[in-house]
């Protein structure tokens, strides 16, 4: 049990730091996107992926950018961390009961079940969206006729959908043992 509240300790810190540091970091990317240092990520595809759009791969650090563009650019990309940012503040919550020796109580598989449908939501709404709202940040400056919304679902939604329904179903699990543990508790 010492073990699970140390590295639970460990892991709380984490999960704050991160719910902390990702919106903070986005909008740095974006308040920097014309320096240098970031523009040579950015084309590494290292703090930004190219965006698929109709015509091909757009890298944001060979395109120019308006302050608009880069708005709708930020905004979509906050719009795809905030499921990640809320997941980090309930696995804080989840480490915080760990560390307090709660393992199995009536919070934890809520907390499951919250996890899951923010996963389930995720894939179904959140990353069509963010996509095309970075597909709008990369093509709003062309010329009309080449400027473009484009929504989409594919394998990474599938992915994040059934990942979604799984902690569904093992938070139920678990919601099931809480109760068998309450029952045994109470029977003498």
């Amino acid at each position: 049990m010492e073990k699970i509240q140390k590295l639970s300790c460990t892991l709380k810190k984490i999960f704050q730091i991160l719910a902390i540091a990702s919106p903070i970091l986005i909008c740095l990317q974006w308040l920097l996107i014309d320096w240098q240092p970031v523009k040579t990520l950015v084309q590494m595809s290292m703090i930004l992926k190219p965006v698929i759009t109709p015509e091909g791969l757009v890298n944001f650090a060979e395109i120019a950018m308006s302050s608009t563009s880069k708005l709708v650019a930020l905004f979509g990309n906050l719009l795809g961390a905030t499921p990640y940012i809320l997941g980090y503040i309930l696995l804080h919550k989840l480490f915080s009961n760990y560390q307090h020796g709660q393992i199995f109580n009536k919070s934890n598989p809520a907390i499951f079940q919250k996890l899951g449908r923010l996963i389930l939501i995720n894939g179904i709404l959140i990353i069509p969206l963010k996509e095309g709202l970075m597909v709008v940040a990369a093509t709003l400056n062309s010329p009309p006729g080449h400027r473009y919304l484009t929504l989409s679902f594919g394998t990474p939604n599938l992915e994040a959908t059934l990942c979604g329904l799984l902690v569904i179903v093992i938070s139920w699990v678990m919601q099931e043992g809480q109760a068998i543990q309450e029952e045994n508790q109470l029977t003498v």
